[in-house]
């Protein structure tokens, strides 16, 4: 709800921000005391919904966007004794329209200040504007608002039951779902448009906005003059006004954003996509820091990003649509990273955007690494955390491993960014969208606090129309109050209905291994393993996905040695993902210390472009004879190359060949169920195929004795396909008949009867 008040009148001093446009205002004047503050005219209000307008006030200026300039602050009493000072903004409106398939957005009338507020109780509230500039200080009379209750949810936070869950104000639970949908591209809005209900249709409740560099489609500080309102300090009205444009669709079709601030790229000068050269933060820029380092410690620079801070609660703090705010994207790709300049400066601006926020929304940041950095993870300042990911062979393992990992810290964790492949969204081979469901349901059934959050919105699920991947997940996590379960992981066996005839054979992969350019790493020394005829491996078992070459990285070499006993003949394959574009690679495979394949993988370019080559991606065979052997595999070559391992038909199958991810609580359990071996590298990359596998059955222990129901769910239909009735006796102990099994598939055990 908007409430209109009296228009803006008097202002002076603020550069224009589009030179076609004229002077936004008329020039400053040195020494004017503020020379009128009307109060507000509102007079009622609904609790937790946003009532704003424009404030009648005159008063002098050099920069709108400086608190130290000018300050206008609601202040609010509320009926329980509460004060809580609201700032308000500066800003313009505008309109839009597509020039050859590009959104162009040109300001419209004179520039104003507003405010929001949401109050957050019921009752009689008495609200001042009050306004500081360098002449002094004025107060409003005092407007006597009445608020009334309302059943709207409110704004999200950790969970007073569970804190590892998300809940609104009234305690309703909010699990996120939704995807990356950082910024729009040429068609900017208008792509949202149509994006943003797609996804609502479809179930999804989130997403995520991004407010820099300075080429996306929201970004606040953009390189340029002051005159122009561009340059540290200034914040591009036009761009706001996007956003604002987003922020009011997203509330329109249910989507809670989180607000990215800052991303790695604008302190990096170097490869990885690098924005420093055009930050407006840089000195050659006009702006405050000599050198990206200086960001940390800087006493101006904090001073800027303080203000920002304010102007961004301002705007958007009053917004229950606003999830969180997201400090920084990938923080440790920064150049010169230093964990604990980083540290500090999370704790600095985490207070004081902590004490500046009157809705007390979420805040968190992020890295590049999937581990996170847990000096910064575990800052009281840091309410959630999250896991980026990509080009692992095995997806959906991937966010079972770091899940279980991350549970620990007793935080709320969900990946907010997951892919196949980092540089690409591998789009005409992944038409059903494997890198994007996958993660998902394991998300789901592995006590996550969202959803894994896909990248590639804007050229994989747009083009492709995958919206709908989310409805059959949205559909299955209906109604369920996550923090009152008490939810923690299982590992249910399974076992075969009817023993199989004779042995079941299945390859031995070893795959989805740590990955780091650190030396010291244990997994970055020389690895030995030994694998038995059944296929049990034993000794260095942390082995990396990542062989590193002696030229570059000559303290990280770490080749790895296989001692087997094979009872016929075997092919050993290495499978690799990608080459280093830092000059190359190269893959040698030893048997029994004598070279039976040597390949080369070399930069055709050098080092004058560093994307990852993959032309050299693929299966690399060779034929082990019966008998004990070792096998080497090594890298030759300059730099790293990314593997994973198969020994074909190695494994004897004890148990039907399903892979089981499941969290039990008090009264539900959840689980996810897929055909073992059917990885993103097996389907996708391979083009293997999988024999559906014979009915089994889930056993279950622990369960309260009494009758239960399971519903069996397909996952890409969102259709219950059989539900029935079990019963737990006193062992707690129960199996649950599973059929046979393509893909993959779902249950739903829940207390009760059907």
């Amino acid at each position: 709800m908007l409430t209109s008040l009296i228009f803006l009148a008097g202002v002076s001093s603020y550069p224009i921000s589009s030179p076609q446009a004229g002077p936004l205002i008329t020039p400053y004047r040195q020494e004017v005391e503020v020379t009128r503050v009307s109060p507000v005219t509102i007079t009622t209000a609904d609790q937790n919904i946003p009532t704003g307008g424009r404030l009648d006030l005159a008063a002098s200026f050099r920069n709108p966007f400086d608190p130290t300039d000018i300050a206008v602050d609601l202040l609010v009493d509320s009926p329980s004794g509460k004060s809580v000072e609201i700032p308000a903004y500066f800003t313009r409106d505008a309109k839009r329209q597509l020039v050859d398939a590009k959104e162009v957005v040109t300001p419209v009338g004179s520039p104003e200040w507003r405010y929001w507020w949401t109050p957050r109780e019921p009752g009689s509230h008495k609200v001042r504007v009050r306004v500081r500039n360098s002449a002094g200080e004025t107060i409003s009379a005092t407007t006597t608002v009445v608020v009334k209750p309302s059943n709207d949810p409110g704004f999200i936070k950790i969970s007073d039951r569970d804190r590892r869950f998300f809940a609104f104000d009234n305690g309703t639970p909010y699990f996120p779902i939704g995807s990356n949908i950082c910024w729009g591209g040429d068609k900017g809005t208008f792509n949202f448009d149509e994006w943003v209900p797609k996804f609502a249709r479809a179930g999804a409740n989130y997403g995520r906005l991004w407010l820099s560099p300075g080429w996306s489609t929201f970004s606040l500080e953009r390189k340029g003059a002051t005159a122009d309102g561009k340059g540290m300090g200034q914040f591009d009205l036009e761009n706001l006004w996007r956003l604002d444009y987003v922020m009011n669709l997203a509330r329109q079709n249910g989507l809670r954003l989180m607000i990215t601030i800052d991303s790695y790229n604008i302190l990096r000068n170097k490869d990885g996509y690098p924005a420093w050269a055009d930050a407006p933060h840089n000195s050659e820029n006009g702006g405050p820091l000599v050198t990206w380092t200086d960001f940390w410690v800087s006493e101006r620079m904090d001073r800027l990003y303080r203000a920002k801070l304010r102007y961004l609660v301002a705007r958007y703090g009053a917004n229950p649509y606003v999830f969180s705010w997201e400090f920084w994207n990938e923080v440790d790709g920064v150049e010169d990273f230093d964990v604990a300049r980083v540290q500090a400066w999370h704790q600095r601006m985490g207070q004081y955007l902590r004490s500046i926020d009157p809705y007390q929304h979420l805040i968190t940041t992020s890295f590049s690494g999937t581990g996170g950095v847990r000096e910064i993870d575990s800052l009281k300042e840091i309410d959630y955390i999250q896991s980026h990911h990509y080009s692992t062979p095995d997806i959906a393992g991937m966010v079972s491993d770091m899940q279980a990992k991350k549970q620990a810290m007793g935080k709320p964790h969900y990946f907010s960014e997951i892919g196949a492949d980092w540089q690409g969204p591998r789009t005409e081979e992944d038409p059903k969208g494997m890198q994007i469901h996958d993660p998902l349901w394991t998300s789901i059934t592995t006590g996550a606090a969202g959803g894994a959050m896909p990248w590639w919105w804007d050229n994989l699920i747009a083009p492709k129309d995958l919206y709908g991947i989310w409805t059959p997940a949205a559909k299955f996590i209906k109604g369920i109050d996550w923090p009152a379960e008490n939810f923690h992981q299982i590992r249910p066996q399974v076992r075969f209905q009817k023993a199989p005839a004779s042995a079941i054979r299945q390859d031995l992969t070893i795959e989805n291994g740590p990955r780091s350019w650190e030396p010291g790493m244990p997994f970055n020394q020389p690895r030995s393993v030994k694998i038995s005829r059944n296929g049990t491996v034993t000794g260095d078992t942390s082995i990396s996905s990542l062989l590193h070459g002696p030229v570059n990285h000559p303290d990280k070499v770490n080749p790895i040695t296989f001692s087997v006993d094979l009872a016929k003949p075997t092919q050993f394959s290495v499978i690799v993902a990608e080459v280093s574009g830092y000059g190359g690679a190269g893959l040698r495979i030893s048997v029994d210390g004598i070279p039976v394949a040597d390949k080369k993988f070399p930069d055709p370019d050098g080092q004058t472009k560093t994307e990852t080559l993959r032309q050299y991606n693929g299966q690399y065979t060779v034929t082990v004879p019966a008998g004990k052997h070792t096998v080497k595999v090594e890298n030759p070559g300059p730099d790293w190359v990314g593997v994973s391992y198969r020994w074909k038909g190695l494994k004897t199958l004890s148990r039907p060949p399903l892979d089981v991810t499941a969290i039990a609580g008090d009264n539900l359990m959840l689980g996810w169920i897929r055909r073992s071996g059917r990885t993103w590298q097996a389907v996708i990359t391979e083009k293997r195929t999988f024999r559906p596998s014979d009915p089994a059955y889930l056993d279950l222990t622990g369960m309260a004795s009494g009758t239960w129901t399971v519903e069996l769910w397909d996952t890409y239909s969102g259709e219950i396909t059989r539900q029935f009735p079990i019963t737990v006796k006193s062992s707690g102990k129960v199996q649950v008949p599973i059929p046979s099994v393509a893909e993959d598939i779902a249950f739903k055990i829940r207390k009760g009867s059907p």
